[in-house]
């Protein structure tokens, strides 16, 4: 796909806004859809999208700019021009799970419980996101060999104009963002399971589980799929988005223990 996807009045489209765009929208159609099924009102959840969306513009600009920082370290000026784009999906979710908190805290509402309602919205939202992803190539695992068998491997050809520098000879590259989207899809059913036996058994996991349940797969989906992606820079052996993705692992065992050791004991 192009990076514009049409120009309107000579104001462009851009595809990755196309992306995002669709990704909140069958997300929140997801956690409309759970809340229905789990008996609670959806009117708190517009109340979120309401907030929640321009903090998440803020953190996805915020965590570009972080992980781009000799960049913009020479041009300052350049951090508020979000028209000339550069936004992060991942931190516009920390934003949005920053307001659930701040909403949660300000209506004496249990965020936990409310985590555990959004986590499958959540999730489908990075599949959508990591499919357009692969669409766009705007990311690309490590190459493949130039004589590949003919063995039905799964590649993605790679044209000219987007291979990286020191790598314009490699035709094919590992789809790493598709394969994120399979095991991403794989981590939502998994969680759908576990919140639908859950409520059949009684509500044994306690609140805030299945969302730190969600987390540590997420995350942990997106730090060993970054061992494959493709590294310009392989000086660096720790990249930004695997060292947080590895902690975020690290962050959602400890207080998955810790929630669960609290659960009663009744049972």
């Amino acid at each position: 796909m192009g990076l514009i996807a049409w120009e309107g009045l000579g104001v462009p489209i851009y595809t990755y806004g196309l992306v995002v765009f669709a990704a909140v929208v069958l997300g929140a159609a997801c956690a409309w859809v759970t809340l229905r099924l789990a008996g609670e009102r959806t009117a708190p959840l517009l109340d979120l999208l309401v907030y929640g969306l321009p903090v998440a513009l803020v953190f996805a600009r915020l965590g570009f700019v972080l992980h781009n920082a000799s960049q913009y370290s020479s041009q300052l000026s350049e951090v508020f021009c979000v028209w000339h784009g550069g936004l992060s999906f991942y931190g516009g979710m920390l934003g949005f799970f920053l307001t659930v908190l701040g909403y949660s805290l300000v209506h004496g509402v249990s965020a936990w419980h409310w985590l555990d309602l959004l986590v499958p919205a959540f999730i489908l939202s990075i599949v959508v996101y990591e499919l357009g992803i692969f669409g766009m190539q705007l990311t690309m695992g490590t190459p493949f060999p130039q004589d590949v068998p003919n063995d039905h491997t799964l590649m993605e050809y790679v044209e000219y104009r987007y291979r990286p520098m020191g790598f314009e000879n490699m035709l094919y590259f590992r789809p790493i963002a598709l394969y994120q989207a399979g095991l991403q899809l794989l981590a939502f059913v998994l969680v759908v399971l576990v919140a639908f036996v859950d409520a059949r058994m009684g509500h044994r996991w306690r609140s805030g589980c299945r969302f730190l349940f969600g987390l540590g797969l997420v995350a942990a989906i997106r730090f060993g799929c970054g061992f494959f992606y493709l590294n310009s820079h392989p000086e660096t052996m720790l990249p930004l988005g695997r060292l947080l993705s590895g902690g975020a692992v690290l962050l959602a065992i400890v207080l998955f223990v810790m929630r669960w050791r609290s659960r009663p004991r009744y049972f």
